[in-house]
């Protein structure tokens, strides 16, 4: 008797299927590719966002099976392929192929200028221009061009003021989806950018970098009037305005103006009664910081200013300024009525009343 082999499959019909339009879909990814070249809105972008792609397949060898299995394209707009792992409906059994690769990570094309990997052939082509310097989207308003149609959109904004992307804490809307990730730190206090030297850390990486600045005592703004020097421009153009005297923040309740924003923030908080800087303590919150400093040298009991005459310490330097014309015998506070001179305002206060109470008599 003739013996036959036996060949056994540990793979299923379907596993089997699937191999086989793997293989396929990374050739009909070309085509894909190339119409991603001129759009954004491609089939890759509508499932899933991919970092970039790859032009060197390491996992699939671009060949027809050997058996010429055929299966079905499942092309149909009106057939949902759905993802096992997340129940998203995807229009073709292709797309569901790339949009996998959002859960498993996977990313078989490498760019073969810095090794980048990518989960499609469409963003190592969109990759690729970055070192070819290739830009094919230009803007019509202003002419600056762009490798990508998704950051000609971006940019559009900057001409059109629109800003779609909105937060859902208290409403504040940005133009770039960035940006609104960023500004969420502010809610939930998350700090990721993270200073190798001391530790520090801060909510988005400019922060960071002029962070840096304190370490390496680099401060290449210089002052054209002074000649003060600076470690980032922001902080050089807040200092020129001592020097014109412009104050551009201007509160619009009561109309005071600022040479800074952050002054402006501050000072706003006495018309709203605004207090976020609180006492880890005793809970009493503060306009200011500087305020909640202070305070909290009535828990821990540190006297940082100190008098240069007989040692004493105070709390704060307004004390110490009190306390120093008991050395010097400065009498600032005088009053009104008969001229007499006290150190402290209080004790003019005082005093008012002698007069105060002649009156009452006469």
């Amino acid at each position: 008797m003739q013996a036959f082999p036996v060949i056994v499959s540990v793979q299923s019909e379907e596993e089997e299927s699937l191999l086989h339009e793997t293989v396929k879909e990374e050739n009909r990814e070309d085509r894909d590719g190339a119409e991603a070249e001129n759009s954004s809105d491609t089939d890759d972008s509508a499932d899933w966002t991919p970092s970039a792609e790859s032009l060197t397949p390491q996992s699939h060898t671009e060949h027809e099976p050997a058996h010429g299995n055929k299966v079905s394209e499942d092309a149909g707009p009106d057939k949902l392929h759905k993802c096992p792992q997340c129940g998203k409906g995807l229009s073709t059994r292709s797309h569901l192929k790339r949009h996998v690769r959002s859960h498993t990570g996977e990313k078989p094309f490498e760019c073969p200028d810095c090794s980048k990997k990518f989960a499609h052939r469409s963003a190592l082509k969109t990759h690729m221009r970055t070192h070819t310097g290739e830009n094919l989207f230009s803007c019509s308003v202003c002419g600056k061009s762009f490798s990508q149609n998704g950051n000609l959109k971006t940019h559009m904004r900057t001409h059109t003021g629109e800003k779609p992307c909105r937060c859902p804490v208290c409403g504040k809307s940005f133009s770039q989806n960035g940006n609104l990730k960023s500004h969420m730190r502010t809610h939930t206090g998350e700090t990721p950018f993270m200073c190798s030297v001391c530790g520090n850390s801060f909510s988005h990486s400019g922060a960071l970098t002029t962070h840096m600045t304190t370490h390496t005592a680099e401060k290449p703004f210089s002052c054209p009037v002074c000649a003060m020097t600076f470690s980032h421009s922001g902080a050089l153009k807040s200092h020129t305005r001592i020097h014109t005297g412009e104050k551009p923040c201007s509160c619009p309740v009561c109309g005071n103006s600022f040479s800074r924003n952050g002054y402006l923030k501050i000072h706003m908080r006495t018309h709203t009664g605004e207090k976020p800087c609180r006492c880890t303590v005793c809970g009493k919150g503060f306009s200011r910081n500087v305020d909640l400093q202070r305070h909290m040298r009535t828990h821990t009991g540190e006297k940082p200013c100190k008098c240069s005459v007989c040692e004493k310490s105070f709390s704060r330097n307004c004390h110490l300024k009190t306390h120093m014309r008991t050395h010097t015998g400065e009498k600032p506070c005088r009053c009104s009525v008969c001229g007499k001179c006290f150190t402290r305002n209080c004790y003019l206060k005082t005093h008012m009343r002698t007069h105060t109470d002649d009156l009452a008599v006469q």
